[in-house]
């Protein structure tokens, strides 16, 4: 990662909880039929913020996997104190290599913007995998609505992302037999992440410091802005289940 700021501290920047966040993940929930019981797993945690939001308001039991130690660290202190231990459980992992056994979650929830350069094939390969027959994968995505230009490319590539069209995300669902496909934008508008200057570099500082604001004002994050806003890139809920078959 770019700036030497993790995956799941720049998205936590872009993606203030009470305006972003929290919006997104309400509509996983729905789309997901959450309820008490229910065995689920969250690939790109980050810090543990949604699992612990998930696990508290459905009573769900689930577990976050991320790749970045320093979050699974967060993410474990944060349950103590939360009170949320006996619901949750977290481990660093690999998204394109889970150490769960076959066919044991009943939801999957995979935060692409979390993982640092995903291989968004084998990230959600993973999840048919380890999710059982008819279960719910749920995708949060960075996908083009737009074609990208070579500019649009190389900046995203900066900043660890790896979008893709929708066409080509509903095909990495369909080859890890997940099916029944729907799609949404999870914001419209570019609204998908913070927009103002000002608040961007309080919430950098905040963050990481300096770092944080330096993070912010690079120019890839200013390109990225742009993108959400003129709609060439936005973030997508994709939606399959699980073919029993295969």
């Amino acid at each position: 990662m770019p700036f030497r700021l993790t995956s799941s501290t720049l998205t936590a920047i872009i993606q203030p909880w009470t305006d972003v966040a929290q919006p997104i993940y309400r509509r996983v929930a729905q789309l997901s039929d959450a309820e008490p019981g229910r065995e689920t797993l969250w690939i790109g945690c980050g810090a543990g913020r949604s699992v612990l939001w998930w696990s508290e308001r459905f009573k769900t039991l689930t577990e976050g996997v991320d790749p970045e130690s320093a979050a699974i660290e967060e993410a474990d202190e944060a349950a103590r104190k939360a009170g949320l231990s006996k619901l949750t459980s977290f481990q660093v992992a690999d998204p394109t290599d889970l150490p769960h056994e076959d066919k044991v979650f009943d939801t999957v929830v995979v935060h692409m913007l979390h993982l640092p350069d995903p291989d968004g094939r084998k990230v959600l390969h993973e999840a048919g995998r380890v999710v059982r027959p008819m279960g719910t994968v749920i995708g949060i995505v960075p996908a083009w609505l737009q074609t990208p230009t070579p500019k649009d490319i190389k900046v995203v590539d900066k900043l660890g992302l790896r979008p893709q069209m929708g066409v080509e995300w509903k095909g990495f669902f369909r080859e890890a037999g997940i099916v029944e496909l729907s799609v949404e934008e999870a914001a419209g508008d570019g609204k998908w992440m913070l927009q103002k200057t000002l608040a961007l570099l309080v919430r950098g500082w905040r963050a990481a410091g300096w770092l944080g604001v330096r993070a912010v004002m690079r120019y890839e994050v200013w390109a990225l802005r742009r993108m959400a806003r003129k709609r060439v890139l936005g973030l997508s809920i994709i939606k399959g289940s699980r073919w029993p078959h295969g």
